[in-house]
Protein backbone atom coordinates (compact mmCIF):
# COMPACT_ATOMS: atom_id res chain seq x y z
CA UNK A 1 0.00 0.00 0.00
CA UNK A 2 1.34 3.46 -0.90
CA UNK A 3 2.08 5.64 2.11
CA UNK A 4 0.36 9.03 2.15
CA UNK A 5 2.45 11.95 3.32
CA UNK A 6 0.94 14.30 5.94
CA UNK A 7 -0.34 17.59 4.58
CA UNK A 8 2.60 19.57 5.98
CA UNK A 9 5.14 17.19 4.40
CA UNK A 10 3.41 17.48 1.02
CA UNK A 11 3.48 21.26 1.31
CA UNK A 12 7.20 21.24 2.23
CA UNK A 13 7.90 19.04 -0.77
CA UNK A 14 6.19 21.48 -3.16
CA UNK A 15 7.43 24.78 -1.76
CA UNK A 16 10.71 26.37 -0.69
CA UNK A 17 10.96 29.31 1.68
CA UNK A 18 13.58 31.91 0.84
CA UNK A 19 15.99 32.53 3.71
CA UNK A 20 16.51 36.13 2.62
CA UNK A 21 12.97 37.48 1.96
CA UNK A 22 10.85 34.66 3.53
CA UNK A 23 8.74 34.33 0.37
CA UNK A 24 7.45 30.86 -0.53
CA UNK A 25 8.49 29.66 -3.98
CA UNK A 26 7.06 26.74 -5.92
CA UNK A 27 9.80 24.11 -6.15
CA UNK A 28 9.56 23.59 -9.91
CA UNK A 29 9.57 27.35 -10.49
CA UNK A 30 12.74 27.61 -8.40
CA UNK A 31 14.40 24.87 -10.43
CA UNK A 32 13.47 26.59 -13.70
CA UNK A 33 14.94 29.83 -12.31
CA UNK A 34 18.32 28.15 -11.63
CA UNK A 35 17.62 28.03 -7.87
CA UNK A 36 17.48 31.83 -7.67
CA UNK A 37 14.71 33.51 -5.68
CA UNK A 38 12.51 35.43 -8.16
CA UNK A 39 11.62 37.98 -5.46
CA UNK A 40 15.03 39.03 -4.08
CA UNK A 41 17.60 37.13 -6.22
CA UNK A 42 18.87 35.09 -3.25
CA UNK A 43 21.02 32.18 -4.47
CA UNK A 44 19.82 28.81 -3.20
CA UNK A 45 22.51 26.09 -3.23
CA UNK A 46 22.27 24.39 -6.63
CA UNK A 47 22.50 20.57 -6.79
CA UNK A 48 25.58 19.31 -8.57
CA UNK A 49 23.75 17.50 -11.39
CA UNK A 50 21.52 20.53 -12.06
CA UNK A 51 24.57 22.75 -12.38
CA UNK A 52 26.29 20.27 -14.69
CA UNK A 53 23.32 20.33 -17.08
CA UNK A 54 23.02 24.11 -16.79
CA UNK A 55 26.62 24.70 -17.84
CA UNK A 56 26.81 22.17 -20.68
CA UNK A 57 25.14 22.94 -24.02
CA UNK A 58 23.54 19.49 -23.98
CA UNK A 59 23.86 16.14 -22.22
CA UNK A 60 27.55 15.28 -21.56
CA UNK A 61 28.92 12.94 -24.21
CA UNK A 62 30.95 11.10 -21.59
CA UNK A 63 29.79 10.53 -18.03
CA UNK A 64 32.84 10.50 -15.76
CA UNK A 65 30.73 9.74 -12.70
CA UNK A 66 29.66 6.10 -13.07
CA UNK A 67 28.05 4.08 -10.22
CA UNK A 68 31.51 2.60 -9.79
CA UNK A 69 34.92 3.37 -11.19
CA UNK A 70 35.56 0.60 -13.78
CA UNK A 71 38.98 -1.00 -13.63
CA UNK A 72 39.35 -0.40 -17.38
CA UNK A 73 38.89 3.36 -16.90
CA UNK A 74 41.31 3.49 -13.97
CA UNK A 75 43.84 1.44 -15.94
CA UNK A 76 43.58 3.66 -19.04
CA UNK A 77 44.23 6.72 -16.85
CA UNK A 78 47.15 5.07 -15.02
CA UNK A 79 45.18 5.07 -11.78
CA UNK A 80 44.73 1.34 -11.22
CA UNK A 81 47.60 1.17 -8.74
CA UNK A 82 46.61 4.34 -6.90
CA UNK A 83 42.83 3.90 -6.62
CA UNK A 84 41.00 0.68 -6.00
CA UNK A 85 37.66 0.07 -7.69
CA UNK A 86 35.52 2.58 -5.82
CA UNK A 87 31.76 2.70 -5.40
CA UNK A 88 30.49 6.28 -5.47
CA UNK A 89 27.84 6.87 -2.79
CA UNK A 90 24.87 9.23 -2.92
CA UNK A 91 23.56 11.64 -0.33
CA UNK A 92 20.48 10.47 1.56
CA UNK A 93 17.44 12.70 1.91
CA UNK A 94 17.62 15.32 4.65
CA UNK A 95 14.18 14.84 6.22
CA UNK A 96 12.24 18.03 5.64
CA UNK A 97 14.88 19.65 3.42
CA UNK A 98 13.12 19.66 0.02
CA UNK A 99 16.16 20.70 -2.02
CA UNK A 100 17.80 17.35 -1.36
CA UNK A 101 14.89 15.09 -2.25
CA UNK A 102 15.32 12.91 -4.20
CA UNK A 103 18.88 11.96 -3.24
CA UNK A 104 21.66 14.06 -4.72
CA UNK A 105 25.11 12.96 -5.77
CA UNK A 106 28.24 13.98 -3.88
CA UNK A 107 29.98 14.89 -7.14
CA UNK A 108 29.20 14.79 -10.86
CA UNK A 109 31.59 15.03 -13.77
CA UNK A 110 31.38 14.77 -17.51
CA UNK A 111 32.86 15.66 -20.88
CA UNK A 112 30.80 18.00 -23.02
CA UNK A 113 30.64 21.40 -24.70
CA UNK A 114 30.11 24.91 -23.34
CA UNK A 115 29.17 27.33 -26.14
CA UNK A 116 30.56 24.77 -28.56
CA UNK A 117 33.95 24.39 -26.83
CA UNK A 118 34.69 20.86 -25.53
CA UNK A 119 35.75 20.64 -21.92
CA UNK A 120 35.84 18.38 -18.86
CA UNK A 121 33.63 19.62 -16.03
CA UNK A 122 33.50 18.47 -12.39
CA UNK A 123 30.93 19.79 -9.88
CA UNK A 124 30.96 19.17 -6.11
CA UNK A 125 27.59 19.03 -4.34
CA UNK A 126 27.06 22.10 -2.09
CA UNK A 127 26.47 20.20 1.17
CA UNK A 128 28.98 17.39 0.65
CA UNK A 129 31.82 16.81 3.09
CA UNK A 130 35.12 16.69 1.20
CA UNK A 131 36.17 13.05 1.16
CA UNK A 132 37.88 10.37 -0.88
CA UNK A 133 35.08 10.09 -3.44
CA UNK A 134 35.93 13.68 -4.45
CA UNK A 135 39.62 12.79 -4.66
CA UNK A 136 38.83 9.91 -7.03
CA UNK A 137 36.40 11.93 -9.18
CA UNK A 138 38.74 14.93 -9.49
CA UNK A 139 41.69 12.68 -10.28
CA UNK A 140 39.73 10.90 -13.01
CA UNK A 141 38.62 14.27 -14.45
CA UNK A 142 42.18 15.68 -14.44
CA UNK A 143 43.63 12.58 -16.09
CA UNK A 144 40.80 12.54 -18.65
CA UNK A 145 41.47 16.21 -19.52
CA UNK A 146 45.16 15.39 -19.99
CA UNK A 147 44.45 12.31 -22.08
CA UNK A 148 41.87 14.07 -24.26
CA UNK A 149 43.83 17.36 -24.32
CA UNK A 150 40.81 19.32 -23.08
CA UNK A 151 40.49 22.23 -20.63
CA UNK A 152 39.26 21.45 -17.11
CA UNK A 153 36.55 23.33 -15.19
CA UNK A 154 35.99 22.59 -11.50
CA UNK A 155 33.02 23.94 -9.53
CA UNK A 156 33.25 24.03 -5.73
CA UNK A 157 30.84 25.30 -3.05
CA UNK A 158 32.11 27.54 -0.27
CA UNK A 159 33.40 25.74 2.82
CA UNK A 160 31.17 28.07 4.86
CA UNK A 161 28.05 26.11 3.87
CA UNK A 162 26.86 23.56 6.46
CA UNK A 163 28.10 20.10 5.58
CA UNK A 164 25.98 16.97 5.54
CA UNK A 165 27.18 13.93 7.44
CA UNK A 166 25.37 10.66 7.13
CA UNK A 167 24.25 9.51 10.60
CA UNK A 168 23.11 6.07 9.49
CA UNK A 169 26.44 4.89 8.11
CA UNK A 170 30.12 5.79 8.43
CA UNK A 171 31.49 8.08 5.73
CA UNK A 172 34.88 7.93 4.15
CA UNK A 173 37.64 9.95 5.74
CA UNK A 174 37.84 13.59 4.68
CA UNK A 175 40.41 14.73 2.14
CA UNK A 176 43.86 14.77 3.65
CA UNK A 177 46.47 17.44 3.04
CA UNK A 178 48.53 14.88 1.13
CA UNK A 179 45.61 14.08 -1.19
CA UNK A 180 44.91 17.76 -1.81
CA UNK A 181 48.60 18.31 -2.59
CA UNK A 182 48.55 15.35 -4.98
CA UNK A 183 45.55 16.84 -6.83
CA UNK A 184 47.31 20.20 -7.04
CA UNK A 185 50.38 18.55 -8.59
CA UNK A 186 48.16 16.73 -11.07
CA UNK A 187 46.44 20.00 -12.04
CA UNK A 188 49.85 21.62 -12.56
CA UNK A 189 50.42 19.09 -15.34
CA UNK A 190 47.55 20.73 -17.24
CA UNK A 191 49.36 24.07 -17.07
CA UNK A 192 52.51 22.52 -18.51
CA UNK A 193 50.73 21.19 -21.64
CA UNK A 194 49.28 23.92 -21.59
CA UNK A 195 45.56 23.35 -21.03
CA UNK A 196 43.34 25.95 -19.37
CA UNK A 197 41.93 25.16 -15.94
CA UNK A 198 39.14 27.26 -14.46
CA UNK A 199 37.63 27.05 -10.98
CA UNK A 200 34.19 28.43 -10.09
CA UNK A 201 33.37 29.13 -6.41
CA UNK A 202 29.64 29.08 -5.71
CA UNK A 203 27.00 29.78 -3.00
CA UNK A 204 27.82 33.48 -2.63
CA UNK A 205 25.19 34.23 0.04
CA UNK A 206 27.26 32.98 2.95
CA UNK A 207 28.28 35.51 5.60
CA UNK A 208 31.90 34.39 5.68
CA UNK A 209 34.59 34.60 3.04
CA UNK A 210 34.65 32.21 0.10
CA UNK A 211 37.10 29.38 0.74
CA UNK A 212 37.66 25.80 -0.34
CA UNK A 213 39.85 22.81 0.53
CA UNK A 214 39.95 21.70 -3.11
CA UNK A 215 42.78 22.68 -5.50
CA UNK A 216 42.18 25.84 -7.56
CA UNK A 217 42.68 26.36 -11.27
CA UNK A 218 44.79 29.07 -12.87
CA UNK A 219 41.69 31.26 -13.25
CA UNK A 220 39.15 31.60 -10.41
CA UNK A 221 35.57 32.85 -10.88
CA UNK A 222 32.97 33.34 -8.16
CA UNK A 223 29.21 33.74 -8.25
CA UNK A 224 27.88 37.15 -7.24
CA UNK A 225 24.24 37.92 -6.54
CA UNK A 226 22.69 40.53 -8.81
CA UNK A 227 21.12 43.43 -6.90
CA UNK A 228 17.52 43.90 -7.97
CA UNK A 229 16.78 47.60 -8.43
CA UNK A 230 14.44 48.90 -5.75
CA UNK A 231 15.00 45.92 -3.47
CA UNK A 232 17.58 45.29 -0.82
CA UNK A 233 20.29 42.83 -1.68
CA UNK A 234 20.39 39.56 0.30
CA UNK A 235 24.18 39.88 0.22
CA UNK A 236 25.66 40.99 3.58
CA UNK A 237 26.56 44.74 3.41
CA UNK A 238 30.08 44.18 4.77
CA UNK A 239 30.90 40.88 3.17
CA UNK A 240 34.43 39.77 4.14
CA UNK A 241 37.13 39.36 1.56
CA UNK A 242 37.51 35.82 0.17
CA UNK A 243 40.30 33.58 1.43
CA UNK A 244 41.33 32.97 -2.19
CA UNK A 245 42.04 35.49 -4.93
CA UNK A 246 39.04 35.78 -7.26
CA UNK A 247 39.80 36.91 -10.82
CA UNK A 248 36.21 37.63 -11.82
CA UNK A 249 32.73 37.72 -10.27
CA UNK A 250 29.79 36.61 -12.39
CA UNK A 251 26.05 36.13 -11.95
CA UNK A 252 24.78 32.55 -12.00
CA UNK A 253 22.70 33.13 -15.14
CA UNK A 254 25.78 34.35 -17.00
CA UNK A 255 28.14 31.52 -16.02
CA UNK A 256 27.78 29.43 -19.22
CA UNK A 257 28.35 32.49 -21.41
CA UNK A 258 31.36 33.65 -19.39
CA UNK A 259 32.93 30.19 -19.34
CA UNK A 260 32.33 29.80 -23.07
CA UNK A 261 34.04 33.13 -23.78
CA UNK A 262 37.02 32.16 -21.63
CA UNK A 263 37.30 28.75 -23.31
CA UNK A 264 37.16 30.47 -26.70
CA UNK A 265 39.84 32.95 -25.67
CA UNK A 266 42.23 30.22 -24.50
CA UNK A 267 41.47 28.06 -27.56
CA UNK A 268 42.29 30.90 -29.97
CA UNK A 269 45.35 31.85 -27.94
Amino acid sequence: MTAVLPHKDRRDWLWNKCKACSESIFKQALERNLYICPFCNYYFPMPAESRLHHLFDSEPSTDLYPPSAPKSLLKSLDLAELVSQTVFPELPSMGSEPLLRPTRQLVVAGEGEILGYPTVLTVIHPYAVSQRVHFVALLVAIRTALQRELPLITVYPSDALPKLRQPDRPIESELSFAETTYLTIEMDRLSQVPLSQITVLTEANVDTALSTKFPLGDLVLAERVEVVQGKSSPQPPNQPQPDVFVDCYVQRQELPTMLGKLLGFFANK
